[in-house]
């Protein structure tokens, strides 16, 4: 099922880890999870700040030639009824100084307890500031949107009213 714009933001910033996407040199994606914080229409993420001999990291020298970036959140539950995903892509600029990078470190600092948001400031490396153009999300069911309570045993509940309407008793590999 189609999410809606609100509740795609709402599953989307609680998570606390996603995946984003840049273009390498050979066209290739170039996947790694980050942390983040989205404001408005702006999703923000932390870069470290290039070791003494090494290049920059490799997402942030994707973006200095191609700006498109993809973003994705999701959830797999073995209970399919709570699986859910939520992706945004946008173009993206890299803040290595400024008020806005200041502004994203102090709200990246208010979401994750670990992190130093002054020391940050002072001896961290870029920000990864994503002006984002659309969303999309998707949903198995409306469950989805509540956390599946953990059973013991597999129960597959998708399967049920198929199974019912078809006569079938599906037996699992497992024992």
């Amino acid at each position: 099922m189609k999410l809606g714009q609100e509740e795609m933001r709402r599953r989307f910033e609680r998570e606390r880890a996603v995946r984003l996407a840049t273009v390498d040199e050979r066209g290739r994606a170039h996947v790694v999870p980050v942390i983040f914080v989205v404001d408005g229409n702006v999703f923000y993420s932390p870069t470290d700040k290039p070791k003494s001999g090494n290049p920059r990291p490799k997402r942030l020298r994707n973006l200095d030639r191609d700006q498109r970036v993809t973003v994705l959140a999701d959830c797999y539950d073995e209970n399919w009824l709570g699986a859910w995903w939520v992706r945004l892509r946008g173009t993206a600029r890299i803040l290595d100084d400024g008020a806005e990078r200041t502004h994203a470190l102090g709200l990246l600092d208010g979401k994750y307890e670990q992190f130093d948001g002054p020391r940050y400031l002072k001896d961290g490396g870029p920000v990864v500031a994503v002006d984002i153009k659309d969303w999309l999300g998707w949903a198995y069911s409306e469950q989805s949107a509540q956390p599946v309570a953990q059973e013991s045993g597999r129960r597959r509940p998708w399967r049920e009213q198929s199974r019912l309407r078809s006569g079938l008793r599906l037996r699992s590999s497992r024992a």
